[in-house]
């Protein structure tokens, strides 16, 4: 479920309103910028073990996380799947999970018994650790070097093998009419680490992984395939040898230990370290490791650029979004909730905002300790009896949701991030089940609502960001939208990038020779965001439709001078965010408009390989 240089997404893109646009067009003389070295290199990392003999108690918790148990070597003490020769049958093969000689291996024969091929298990991700469905997937390493993922997957939860289907890549149980074609997976062909030209999932199952193209093979590194405490904390080499150095006495005690303590991070740099591998996010340049600031080598927002934007209006998770859609939550917006408000960091426990010890994940404290109002009578706020499984909080809160893009036949449900306020009608207006339905299946949606304002009254209104969006329909001018969506003033992240998206998707076009001033002002003002997803997306949508507007590129080359450090990032984004509207003109058949939007992408990352590529294709 990867978004790489937005390859998945580009399947519809509109302009509904029809405006003159203008092929010639003079560049922006944009200065080239100098690449930034990666600070961090793998040879920095040395392990969790090393971590345990000053870290005791710390290295215990995380050792029974499941961080810990995230993957490793196939063995007894990972495999979890019945590698017990029990045939798995399709309608053109037979595959046998077995082990021989302390080998686990798939040996996959004809129907007729001919052999195929077997396959050797290297490795494994996961051990069905997760409450709502827990998985295990299996690798192999192949003579080019890399590691991949093998077309059979096992699910605790259902204890049953699954598959990934090539014609909608849903999850679904092996059915003896299937043939090995019909599989994702087969053959092996997405590895673990990240590799431009290979479809990957990223760095995030495993510690420190690596992966270079070195001649026709792949030079693949990782510390291991748990999550391992560098993972969160960045490289310790130097950090173990400075504490060795004060212990015996070699250097003096105040000397800079080389490690930042993860205490008392702001709440984004904390959420950073979570979404390094919890959130759906498109890479921008190669070779991430930990300690490297994520934002210079992915964006978290450009996967809502497309149709297949994985939230719903309120961030929902509607195809597959892990937890990123933390972003949406009041608890974010108007307040400081990070990971660690409810989650301890090192084991499986679960805290409040203070750092003290759960019962459990339904421990009501993690909400009170905030909302400290409520508790003090819990019946007036829930209407439902004391200990029920309706006076939880994330029972209403925090339903667990199914991840929909895997299908429904493998349950894979996770906790609805948004912290959001049941509204049954408007919640199944989006598609969702609401939370009060998860528990009521007799009693319909509008009843429902009827009940939820019965007790509380009016609800509190949504953000009005996400409310704005609300209100485009079909029919609205752009002049109109313009008006509704474009409010610089709201604080939303998520919400005004897509909003923002939605705009310039909708209303906007290469080279257009009138542009409402108010609309232009109101892009330079998004254009000053610190939020440099947002500040770029919005260069993208001045310069896309402004290209020949000499105050424009007046404009841009001002604010590229100002951005110092961040330039290469926010280039790396502007310029992709035009590839891709290059790439929906020409998958829609309008070369004249793909070609501008590739020139002007080629004129923010000059030498790009993919954009150089696309645009040498639309010129053919």
């Amino acid at each position: 479920m990867l978004y790489t240089r937005f390859s998945s997404i580009i399947l519809s893109f509109f302009v509904l309103l029809i405006i003159s646009c203008s092929s010639e067009k003079d560049l922006v003389q944009l200065s080239s910028f100098t690449h930034k070295d990666p600070k961090i290199d793998f040879a920095d990392f040395i392990g969790s073990n090393q971590c345990q003999a000053c870290h005791a108690d710390i290295y215990d918790q995380w050792k029974g996380s499941s961080h810990a148990n995230a993957g490793g070597p196939a063995n007894p003490a990972n495999v979890i799947a019945p590698f017990d020769g029990t045939p798995i049958e399709l309608n053109d093969a037979i595959i046998y999970p077995e082990i021989v000689n302390d080998i686990y291996q798939f040996r996959i024969e004809k129907r007729n018994g001919a052999l195929i091929q077997t396959i050797v298990v290297e490795s494994v991700v996961g051990k069905g650790l997760m409450v709502n469905g827990g998985t295990q997937t299996f690798f192999g390493k192949y003579p080019d070097g890399t590691y991949r993922f093998l077309p059979f997957d096992y699910s605790k939860h259902e204890d049953v093998w699954f598959v990934q289907l090539r014609s909608d890549e849903k999850w679904v149980k092996i059915k003896p009419e299937f043939v090995l074609d019909d599989l994702y997976n087969w053959p092996p062909h997405r590895v673990i680490g990240e590799i431009a030209d290979m479809s990957n999932c990223q760095q995030c199952h495993g510690s420190q992984i690596i992966a270079k193209k070195v001649n026709d093979v792949y030079d693949v590194k990782f510390t291991s395939l748990e999550i391992n405490c560098e993972s969160c904390h960045g490289p310790a080499k130097k950090h173990a040898t400075i504490m060795s150095n004060i212990v015996d006495g070699i250097i003096k005690s105040d000397t800079d230990i080389a490690m930042v303590s993860a205490v008392g991070l702001s709440t984004d740099k904390s959420l950073d370290m979570c979404f390094q591998c919890h959130a759906v996010k498109t890479p921008l340049r190669e070779d991430y490791l930990p300690g490297e600031d994520l934002h210079e080598f992915y964006s978290l927002k450009l996967p809502l650029l497309g149709n297949e934007n994985p939230f719903g209006a309120n961030g929902r998770i509607q195809t597959f979004g892990y937890s990123l859609n933390h972003l949406y939550s009041d608890c974010y917006i108007n307040g400081s909730m990070d990971c660690t408000s409810c989650h301890n960091p090192h084991s499986n426990d679960y805290q409040d905002i203070a750092g003290n010890a759960l019962i459990d994940r339904f421990d009501d404290n993690q909400c009170l300790s905030c909302h400290v109002t409520k508790s003090l009578d819990i019946m007036a706020h829930t209407f439902h009896e004391m200990e029920s499984e309706g006076s939880s909080c994330i029972a209403c809160h925090m339903p667990t949701r199914q991840h929909l893009a895997i299908g429904n036949e493998i349950t894979y449900k996770r906790s609805d991030h948004t912290v959001s306020i049941p509204r049954p009608t408007f919640d199944v207006s989006q598609g969702f089940e609401s939370a009060c339905q998860q528990c009521h299946t007799d009693i319909s949606e509008p009843e429902l609502q009827s009940i939820v304002e019965d007790w509380y009254g009016p609800l509190k209104p949504l953000n009005p960001v996400i409310a704005n969006r609300l209100k485009i329909n079909e029919n609205t001018l752009g002049g109109d939208a313009a008006k509704i969506l474009l409010q610089p003033d709201h604080f939303h992240p998520m919400g005004q990038f897509y909003n923002l998206s939605y705009f310039i998707k909708r209303y906007l076009s290469p080279g257009m020779d009138y542009l409402d001033t108010n609309i232009i002002e109101k892009l330079k003002d998004y254009a000053k965001y610190e939020d440099i997803d947002i500040k770029a997306l919005a260069y993208a949508g001045l310069h896309y439709s402004q290209y020949n507007n000499p105050q424009i590129k007046e404009f841009l080359l001002s604010e590229v001078k100002s951005l110092n450090g961040s330039e290469e990032a926010v280039r790396r984004r502007w310029g992709l965010i035009l590839d891709y509207f290059g790439s929906v003109y020409f998958l829609s058949g309008d070369r004249e408009k793909a070609k501008i939007c590739y020139e002007l992408a080629s004129e923010v990352l000059p030498g790009d390989e993919t954009i150089s590529s696309n645009l040498k294709r639309v010129q053919s």
